[in-house]
């Protein structure tokens, strides 16, 4: 648990700076009370939308281990604009470089 305390401490400033220069970013800490085990990760990207199209990439990262952990892509389009109908096709890049599955889906949210 020290540990994750410590982590968020250290990474939160670097997730502001992100924020200043454009980039969205997000910082996930969970801790299992039954193990014990605890995961910190961030993700640090860009979204650029228009007319209903929207692109993201990200970079992930596992903070506990100080390590790179992928690259994430998707494209994401509101149907007939409509805010809670989308279609969206996803993949990215693992630790060696090579590419993801490709996944294609919808959200309908309501």
């Amino acid at each position: 648990m020290k540990k994750l305390i410590l982590s968020l401490l250290l990474v939160l400033p670097l997730t502001v700076n992100a924020g200043v220069l454009g980039f969205d970013s997000k910082v996930d800490g969970d801790y299992n009370t039954n193990t014990g085990a605890s995961t910190l990760t961030a993700q640090v990207g860009k979204t650029m939308g228009l007319y209903g199209l929207s692109v993201t990439g990200d970079i992930d990262f596992d903070l506990e281990e100080l390590e790179y952990t992928g690259m994430d892509f998707k494209a994401e389009y509101d149907f007939l604009e409509m805010d809670n109908v989308s279609i969206h096709v996803s993949s990215g890049l693992d630790t060696n470089w090579a590419m993801e599955d490709i996944v294609v889906g919808f959200t309908l949210q309501f």
